[in-house]
């Protein structure tokens, strides 16, 4: 009966001893993870800063080109290929889930927000300047709206030159209802940045059309303003494209700023709350 009590005794005390021995291994690991995924938070949430203010660099650089920096060609390659890394790293830094809490919705809603616009930049940094070069003259962003208006001015000589010379108000009536608000001001941009020529053919078919009623004389002067008609979407496509290539940079940059002020705020919190260096 001794052994027998023995016996039990020794397998309860065995059951208590490996439950023990389970709970501390458990305990162990739990805490192990934790301080792993602590680890893990905070090497990528400070990569992640590190990589966001190198990033913010890139602008710098281009503001100050006598220093020799290397090429600005490779720190936009340089740019673009961290760029990619920190969304990774964002990825990695959020365990693959979307925060919760106001502060880190906004400052996740802004990192997505600066990733979005900076991928537009590069789809249109890829694209625009090639089909800029090959509409036609390449003219500065800054002279288009002079050009414009001597675009207009020429033309207004031309209906008054076919009012004198022809006694025909044809040209003139043309002008006034529907070339004016052409020359007036730019026109069609979104179809200009989707490469639609829509608007510059039905145009140019409304002059096809004209000329059929009217003499030798109209007709060559009606061929100079559409020589300038053509100019016109010229000088809107340069002005569309150019625009966009320049003004991306006022959505995309404070957006940036704003990044790096928040991250800045979000890591000095993180650390506090996790007690600093231990």
């Amino acid at each position: 009966m001794a052994a027998s009590l023995s016996f039990f005794a020794r397998r309860r005390l065995g059951l208590i001893l490996a439950l023990v021995a389970a709970g501390l291994v458990a305990w162990g690991l739990h805490h192990l993870y934790g301080v792993l995924l602590r680890f893990t938070a905070i090497t990528t949430g400070l990569v992640l800063l590190g990589t966001c203010f190198a990033l913010a660099f890139f602008n710098a650089r281009k503001k100050l080109p006598f220093i020799p920096l290397l090429r600005a060609s490779t720190w936009l390659q340089f740019h673009v290929y961290a760029g990619w890394f920190a969304v990774i790293l964002f990825v990695l830094h959020i365990e693959g889930r979307w925060p919760a809490g106001i502060f880190e919705v906004t400052l996740a809603a802004v990192f997505a927000l600066v990733a979005l616009s900076g991928v537009f930049g590069i789809l249109i940094s890829r694209v625009l300047p090639g089909r800029l070069a090959l509409s036609g003259e390449n003219v500065m962003y800054e002279r288009i709206p002079a050009l414009r208006t001597k675009l207009q001015r020429d033309v207004e000589a031309l209906v008054w030159k076919s009012v004198e010379e022809t006694k025909s108000f044809t040209i003139s009536e043309f002008y006034t209802n529907r070339l004016k608000a052409y020359f007036d001001r730019p026109r069609h941009r979104y179809r200009h940045l989707l490469a639609s020529k829509v608007p510059l053919q039905k145009l140019l078919s409304e002059v096809r059309l004209l000329e059929r009623y009217m003499v030798p004389a109209e007709r060559l002067i009606l061929a100079e303003i559409s020589e300038c008609i053509a100019a016109k979407d010229n000088l809107d496509l340069q002005w569309a494209g150019q625009g966009l290539l320049k003004y991306w940079l006022f959505v995309h940059i404070p957006l940036t700023f704003s990044l790096l002020i928040l991250g800045l705020l979000h890591g000095l919190l993180a650390f506090s709350f996790a007690g600093g260096v231990r």
